[in-house]
């Protein structure tokens, strides 16, 4: 089914049409993105996207402004009134105009060409149930009630016991253990300041936990990044030893470890331990998940006694058993880029997700709405409102908001 784009988007620069000698270039990287939004870009496609942005930097200019939610027009006021037929109708025409102002392009590869553009230039959302597709355009300021998405909080815990609420600690240095400077930067951002992160002092452990409708992200003593989902936690010292980088976790982190001879290694409690050396990778242990899932984005790393490959993926089960399989990685990562992505995910799977994020409880009326499948790419920050209007757009559920609980239902 071709995508149905909403209106008052824009087709083509003016720029664009002078550099039409590069559309084929132009449309397959604005497949590439498109791909990447809606959660089906594979490895080797994302090595072109990444080559793409290393070309130029007016590139990562345009490709973070397909992200930036500023670009986004008011949703709800779409959605109220939305007639598709007809906005696809007025697309056609401006396409057509177009063509109609630079004659000597073969039409089709204009319309082509054109249709690309347009992928490029619109930052939207997308649900599909079936064959039905729903497209949204992200509103400026969201309309909320008292369930507000999630944001960066945390509060972390020094070795002397000693704890700090995160969000609204002021920036600048927090506090000073053994060598390491602990630092607040200006983006909130948290960063362990070290020019000895091997020497295993005295220091003490740390530890930094979010809540429900939380996240957070530190830079370890190592210069390792750890990004937190809501309802997590890592734990690691101060200063590492000279034999092993070691910290703990639970709930999601994801993970850029600094290259190093010295292995990191993540624990997860009664679970085997990931091993590795410098790599990309998300480990979720939530307790009410079913399984432990480490995602390998690139690099490699050890889990138990099974090694992964990019684009791999390890599921531990509660008997001990891991199982391997193939995975598009930004299904499972782009949480930490504010995005939630699903690709034929039951409901049951999709609730949990929002449940930590938004901070909410949720009921099912019938429990066999719970096997429910669904595909969507959504920013993080949408109101959980204007999730449920686009699930009940399918017309198969419909909701209902009682203070911090939701009811989900069939739609009658």
């Amino acid at each position: 089914m071709s995508p149905v784009f909403y209106p008052n988007v824009i087709i083509l620069k003016k720029d664009t049409v002078k550099r039409m000698k590069n559309y084929k270039k132009d449309i397959e990287i604005a497949r590439l993105i498109s791909r990447e939004l809606s959660g089906n870009v594979s490895p080797d496609e994302l090595q072109v996207l990444k080559n793409w942005l290393d070309e130029a930097p007016g590139n990562k200019t345009i490709y973070d402004t397909l992200k930036s939610q500023s670009q986004w027009g008011n949703r709800k006021k779409i959605l109220s009134g939305y007639d598709q037929e007809k906005e696809w109708e007025k697309l056609e025409r401006q396409i057509d105009k177009q063509i109609d102002k630079h004659r000597y392009f073969n039409r089709s590869l204009f319309r082509y060409a054109a249709a690309a553009v347009v992928i490029l230039m619109i930052t939207g959302t997308w649900f599909y149930y079936d064959r039905q597709q729903i497209s949204l355009e992200q509103t400026a300021e969201l309309q909320i009630n008292n369930i507000v998405p999630g944001g960066n909080k945390a509060i972390l815990t020094l070795g002397d016991g000693s704890k700090i609420v995160l969000d609204s600690a002021r920036t600048g240095t927090l506090a000073t253990q053994g060598g390491s400077e602990i630092i607040k930067q200006d983006d909130g951002r948290l960063l362990y300041a070290n020019s000895s992160p091997y020497e295993g002092g005295q220091a003490g452990m740390n530890t930094i936990e979010t809540p429900r409708g939380g996240e957070y992200f530190v830079e370890l003593p190592d210069g390792s990044k750890a990004w937190l989902n809501a309802a997590s936690s890592i734990k690691f010292p101060v200063e590492f030893n000279r034999k092993e980088r070691r910290v703990a976790i639970s709930g999601e982190v994801y993970f850029e470890v600094e290259k190093n001879k010295v292995p990191f290694i993540v624990e997860v409690v009664n679970k085997p331990e990931v091993k590795v050396l410098g790599t990309h990778f998300n480990v979720n242990a939530y307790a009410d998940e079913s399984t432990v899932r480490t995602t390998l984005v690139e690099g490699y790393v050890q889990v138990g006694l099974v090694i992964l490959k990019p684009g791999q993926q390890s599921e531990l089960n509660s008997e001990g058993v891991i199982r391997v399989k193939e995975v598009n990685t930004s299904l499972y990562t782009a949480w930490k880029d504010g995005r939630f992505i699903f690709k034929d995910t039951p409901l049951e799977d999709i609730m949990r997700n929002m449940s930590r994020w938004y901070d909410v409880d949720i009921f099912y009326a019938d429990s066999s709405l719970k096997s429910l499948c669904f595909t969507g790419n959504i920013p993080r920050e949408t109101s959980v409102e204007e999730i449920f209007i686009l699930l009940g757009k399918t017309k198969r559920i419909q909701f209902q908001v009682t203070n911090k609980t939701i009811t989900i239902m069939k739609e009658p």
